[in-house]
């Protein structure tokens, strides 16, 4: 590792490249701003100042549309955006003689895509009930889908999905590659060899753990893996899918039109071999650049340095949390098999309103709901009557709804920070939160100081 990689293995280096972490707002009960704490890496991060100049260099001085053109700008940017593919091979350990990256615009389109590729191959799609609804409802739309069981913890029961690989004709395994609910990380290793010993591929949803945990698609097997840029520290808008170019080939093309052809008449049509067959229309070619700046970010760090260090802080909040009463964790306890993401309630209170306390009261920065993985959440909260779910849902009152609050740990967090977090957890448990609050049926929250802060 060089000079400048290894200075960023120091936490407030790192920090100095984020520039959301000189952003202060204003709380409820303090006199000055406070500094935000960011515990929503699950849902997106933020890029580092490398990653920003990479993206605008390319907008102010390289911008050009790509492959067709011959001017310099065109050349410019056709390598950039090509290049940008072999590091994302690079990163996640794939070769790009036998699979093909095929840049979209988030891991919805590119798990869509790869469900579309297998619709017209025999069997049925097997997921798991853990999926992101993107690794769930694209599958249901192409065909039958059964469901891989859960254990009592919330992780995924390996002698079912066995049981099912041998019940069913199985064309697809299709499973997250760690739960964005629970942070829980399956097997992907143990499981591909399963699917493959049976005749099926293996699908991976790797939105959560790109950017977190070592990912050798080569070493584990993996035939599609799919995430995006904007959960691993890149601009919003660029995402890809890893495939074997022989099954890509086979597929119409998903979004058929400029780019994807190489002759076209009337009566006739000859479609490009992948990835360019499953690219219609411009990409996002600042977008992919970026991701691809994020990627080397990453890797100059090293992704066995960011898995250790998001351990830890894991540790610390797990451990606190659990010896707060009136706290429930839910998912595998175990940080060894779990990213940095934490699901928790406190008490009877909604989750929506132990979200804003944190955010208007403690600056911290959360998620509540049910995260895009209702099942998921329905299993671990033990929700039985999903009819009477149904009718609240369809009514629009959000607020009445099932969740959790969610935690997520990024890179430049700090220990400090999940302290400071535990605080507020404390405080929220003693119910001695300061604002007053209001939620509409929509889910929006107002909030206001208590008379008697102003009786003085």
């Amino acid at each position: 590792m060089n000079e400048e990689g290894f200075s960023r293995c120091n936490l407030k280096e790192i920090r100095k490249e984020f520039p959301i972490t000189e952003i202060a707002f204003e709380v409820i009960g303090r006199s000055e701003p406070v500094p935000l704490i960011y515990f929503d890496h699950a849902a997106s991060t933020h890029p580092p100042r490398q990653v920003l100049k990479t993206y605008i260099d390319f907008l102010e001085n390289d911008y050009a549309n790509i492959h067709r053109g011959h001017h310099n700008l065109s050349l410019i940017a056709s390598k950039m955006f090509d290049r940008a593919k072999e590091v994302i091979a690079e990163f996640i350990g794939g070769h790009l003689s036998d699979h093909a990256i095929i840049m979209t615009g988030n891991t919805t389109e590119a798990l869509t895509l790869a469900s579309h590729v297998m619709t017209k191959m025999e069997g049925i799609t097997l997921a798991t009930w853990m999926e992101h609804h993107s690794n769930d409802l694209p599958h249901r739309k192409r065909g039958k889908v059964e469901y891989v069981e859960l254990l009592k913890d919330g992780s995924l029961d390996m002698a079912d999905l066995e049981e099912k690989l041998k019940k069913f004709q199985v064309k697809l395994v299709a499973v997250t590659g760690a739960s964005n609910v629970t942070g829980f990380m399956p097997d992907i290793q143990t499981i591909a060899r399963m699917a493959h010993e049976n005749g099926a591929y293996i699908l991976v949803d790797a939105a959560q753990l790109l950017a977190h945990h070592k990912i050798d698609v080569g070493k584990t097997g993996i035939d599609f893996l799919a995430a995006a840029g904007h959960k691993a520290y890149a601009p919003f808008g660029s995402a890809f899918l890893y495939a074997p170019r022989e099954l890509l080939d086979k597929a119409d093309p998903c979004l058929p039109g400029g780019g994807t052809i190489v002759y076209v008449t009337h009566d006739d049509v000859l479609y490009e071999k992948s990835p360019e067959r499953h690219e219609g229309g411009t990409p996002n070619i600042a977008g992919a650049i970026g991701f691809a700046e994020s990627l080397k970010f990453l890797d100059e760090i090293g992704m066995a340095r960011i898995r250790q260090h998001e351990k830890n802080l894991l540790k610390l909040a797990l451990e606190g949390l659990l010896s707060i009463e009136g706290v429930t964790v839910y998912g595998p306890l175990d940080p060894e098999k779990r990213l940095g993401v934490i699901a928790f309630n406190i008490l009877d209170l909604p989750h929506d309103l132990v979200s804003a306390i944190l955010n208007y009261e403690g600056a911290i920065a959360t998620r509540n709901g049910c995260f895009c993985a209702h099942p998921y959440l329905h299993k671990l909260l033990k929700v039985k009557d999903l009819s009477k779910l149904k009718t609240t849902a369809a009514e629009g009152n959000k607020h009445s709804l099932p969740g959790t609050v969610r935690a997520s740990f990024g890179i430049y967090n700090t220990e400090e920070e999940v302290e400071e977090f535990l605080k507020m957890i404390r405080l929220i448990c003693e119910k001695k939160w300061i604002g007053e609050y209001r939620f509409a049926p929509s889910g929006a929250c107002n909030y206001s100081l208590p008379q008697k802060m102003f009786d003085h």
